[in-house]
């Protein structure tokens, strides 16, 4: 006899639909945030979301809305709980009731009871108590920092960060586990090209080489993993993402002839020939999203034991930010090594991804699988208008920089801060503007990208008011970038690009 089929969760999107259901059935709404390449969120959708106990207190008392965390990254930033998947408990208007990262079954099950039961009794309270929290977050003045200047001490700052907080032992940041921290390196190696310093310098290259040699690096199949969870480079979160390979390759190129080391040019040759097998279609012009972990795959201990099973899953989606950064890597490797197929796959993969996902007066829509979903984030439009500008520096043909223009007059129009200066992530308007994503967000590294595009783009036109938003862009990150540590490197890119001769 063969046993039922559990209930399944009926996810709805992040939309006004699974809104309008909350306030209509009066329910809290349950937020998953899940990625296609993350091995908790497929545990937790088996086990725990499978488990016939939680379907059924789902289906009868809460609103279920799941969000692809690299799909919307917007969401993602104002309601992830420092991990994948986040579990979060709201109210229908969107603001958080309780929340969690992973749960197994029982632990779900206490807490999505003990939230609806507490909604149910208190819902009147609950929901003026959140419309005041957010009307208070809502009112928070902003000012146009007029008086700050941007900060050109801030590579010095950056130096000294790597030289205090590097493992001394085993290179890297951090005591239980270990991330690549690409910005951060890549502007501290920049700075050691000008201004050469022996304790950043020993510094980088105790890191650099336990990068290329631990297990952060496949060291079979080649890429780079997103994270370690060990001091000494061991045990691994084996998901490899194409915006990790792209900065990592980049970091590699630069490095190697600053330190005089051609065997991390070889790390770099390597991770380029990983994505060109397995996140890249050469002929079609493409890159694709991610490879899922997959942690049973990665033990197998030859290339030839894990040509006898199936690789992990790649997503193949075209997100439009992330192929913008591979396509400027791409370009920047072919100009290097003077390799003219990597510059060209780089440029075809570029315009594959704006033809794709443009539309006049609203940008570009951040991915495309069949279709084009979520438009005018900040973040494609100013790393696909700095891929832009790489192509028009390398061919000198100015339909790449009219383009770059375009877009980012599309985000001054549409997501240009006019109290503060700066830009917000998305538009604060909209069908999907709903709960926190009616608050305002600026990132700090995509406004330093910003910046860096609107200071090369003055420069091409004589434009003096995108040189000045672009100093204004920077002036809005100076008084909070050292606050973020080492993840305030962006901050210190964008000083060294814009200031840095």
């Amino acid at each position: 006899m063969s046993l039922p089929t559990p209930p399944t969760v009926a996810w709805l999107e992040w939309g006004p639909d699974a809104f309008s259901r909350a306030q209509a059935e009066g329910k809290p709404m349950l937020l998953s945030i899940s990625a296609s390449w993350c091995h908790g969120c497929a545990v937790m959708d088996t086990v725990s979301y499978g488990d016939r106990r939680v379907a059924a207190l789902i289906a009868a008392d809460l609103v279920p809305v799941r969000v692809d965390a690299d799909r919307r990254p917007d969401v993602n930033a104002r309601y992830n709980l420092d991990g994948w998947p986040t579990t979060v408990l709201l109210t229908p208007s969107g603001e958080m009731l309780s929340g969690t990262t992973y749960l197994p079954p029982d632990g779900l099950l206490s807490m999505l009871d003990e939230v609806t039961r507490a909604y149910q009794s208190g819902r009147t309270a609950l929901d003026q108590r959140a419309d005041a929290v957010a009307a208070a977050r809502r009112a928070r003045p902003r000012a146009l920092p007029l008086a700050v200047d941007p900060d050109l001490s801030a590579p010095d700052w950056l130096a000294d960060l790597i030289v205090r907080e590097v493992d001394a032992e085993y290179g890297g940041f951090g005591a239980d586990g270990k991330f690549l921290h690409i910005a951060a390196l890549t502007a501290g190696v920049r700075h050691h090209a000008r201004t050469p310093t022996p304790g950043l310098g020993d510094a980088l290259v105790r890191t650099l080489d336990a990068l290329a040699g631990g297990g952060i690096r496949d060291g079979i199949d080649g890429g780079f993993f997103r994270y370690v969870a060990s001091r000494e480079w061991m045990r691994p979160h084996t998901e490899k993402m194409l915006e990790d390979q792209a900065g990592m390759i980049r970091l590699f190129l630069e490095a190697g002839p600053v330190f005089d080391r051609p065997d991390w040019i070889e790390v770099a040759l390597e991770t380029i020939a990983f994505v060109h097998q397995t996140l890249a279609d050469s002929a079609e012009g493409r890159f694709f999203a991610s490879q899922a972990a997959d942690e049973d795959f990665y033990r197998l201990p030859s290339a030839a034991l894990r040509r006898t099973s199936t690789p992990p899953r790649v997503d193949r989606t075209l997100f439009t930010d992330w192929t913008a950064q591979a396509a400027s890597v791409w370009i920047a490797a072919g100009d290097r090594l003077g390799d003219t197929a990597l510059s060209e796959l780089g440029g075809r993969a570029l315009d594959r991804a704006v033809v794709a996902s443009y539309r006049p007066g609203e940008g570009l829509a951040h991915w495309v699988d069949g279709r084009a979903g979520v438009r005018g984030l900040l973040t494609d439009q100013v790393y696909a208008a700095r891929a832009l500008l790489d192509v028009h520096d390398a061919t000198a043909n100015p339909t790449w920089s009219m383009m770059a223009e375009e877009l980012m007059r599309t985000a001054v129009r549409t997501l240009w801060d006019e109290r503060a200066g700066g830009f917000f992530d998305r538009p604060a308007t909209g069908p999907d503007a709903l709960g926190m994503l009616a608050d305002p967000l600026k990132p700090l590294a995509a406004n330093c990208v910003a910046a860096t595009v609107l200071a090369r783009l003055a420069r091409l036109t004589g434009d003096t008011d995108l040189q000045q938003r672009a100093l204004d862009t920077l002036r809005g990150q100076t008084t909070g970038y050292r606050a973020q540590g080492l993840f305030g490197a962006p901050y210190v890119l964008a000083v060294l690009e814009m200031f840095g001769e």
